[in-house]
């Protein structure tokens, strides 16, 4: 087991595809429900080498957000040697809770099912999430193959991780609701479909804290200086601890919640991602 808190110093320099020439394509349909299509974009290097994979799933209180912010990490990420998957899901608006998770679990199993022709390595996935998206990146590193998350897409292809980064992410939503000032939070009423005291079972669920488990994949949390470091994590490193889970905590100084990137923080993010990555999945 690695437990290791880290502050780590902002820095400007992160390999890029200006260094590293990336083959690209955008607006790919991974996932299809009637005639609701859900796209991503991928990267890779442009060679004709075998690499590991991650899914980056985009922040915005699961009621907005998209995936174009995180273009620019996706290829830096691509070009220290991944192949990248930069997806879309189902908001809140349009679906309630877990279609979301279940759309993250449908883009591991699109890129398992087209690891031949993306020159990827099936057994080695992992996510990077922001706010929202790190606790769904956190959320189906906890929960794969469970029976009360069924994926219907791409049958016969596992959703599992071999490691996951969550940025500013809630990792407890049953404790994030009752310390919150009112015992309400306006995004997680819209995502799960109503209020703790209505439907108690489905925030429980929803909570990654609940699903962990030995089969946890190793899980990096990544806060900004300004995004209260670490706080949302104790209860939750503590029992990924009690299963000899490896974690580690990063936080990056002078960022607050949302920086991951903004120009001024986003190398330092990527390069706490790749040290993290390059050593559970490479």
């Amino acid at each position: 087991m690695r437990i290791l808190i880290t502050f780590l110093a902002v820095f400007s320099a992160v390999g890029h595809s200006e260094e590293t020439p990336l083959r690209t394509s955008n607006d790919v349909v991974y996932a299809s429900y009637g005639e609701r299509e859900l796209l991503l974009d991928w990267y890779r290097p442009d060679d004709g080498e075998m690499y590991p994979g991650i899914v980056i799933v985009h922040g915005g209180g699961w009621t907005g957000g998209t995936r174009r912010g995180f273009r620019t990490t996706a290829e830096d990420l691509a070009s220290s040697g991944y192949v990248v998957v930069n997806i879309e899901y189902r908001l809140a608006g349009e679906a309630k809770f877990p279609a979301a998770v279940l759309d993250v679990k449908a883009a591991v199993r699109w890129m398992r099912a087209n690891a031949t022709v993306l020159g990827l390595n099936p057994g080695k996935i992992g996510a990077v999430g922001g706010s929202a998206g790190g606790h769904l990146a956190a959320l189906v590193a906890a929960t794969a193959g469970d029976a009360a998350f069924p994926v219907e897409v791409h049958p016969g292809q596992s959703d599992a991780l071999q490691a996951a980064v969550i940025m500013g992410a809630g990792v407890d939503q049953v404790a994030r609701v009752k310390e919150s000032k009112t015992g309400s939070i306006k995004s997680c009423v819209i995502f799960f479909g109503g209020e703790y005291d209505e439907v108690p079972d489905v925030y429980e669920n929803g909570s990654p804290i609940t699903h962990l488990s030995a089969t946890t994949p190793p899980i990096l949390m990544l806060d900004g200086e300004f995004d209260r470091p670490g706080e949302r994590y104790v209860d939750y490193r503590k029992k990924l601890d009690s299963f000899s889970v490896t974690n580690e905590f990063v936080m990056v100084p002078g960022a607050k919640h949302g920086e991951w990137g903004k120009d001024a923080f986003r190398p330092a993010f990527v390069a706490a991602m790749l040290d993290f990555l390059n050593a559970q999945l490479k």
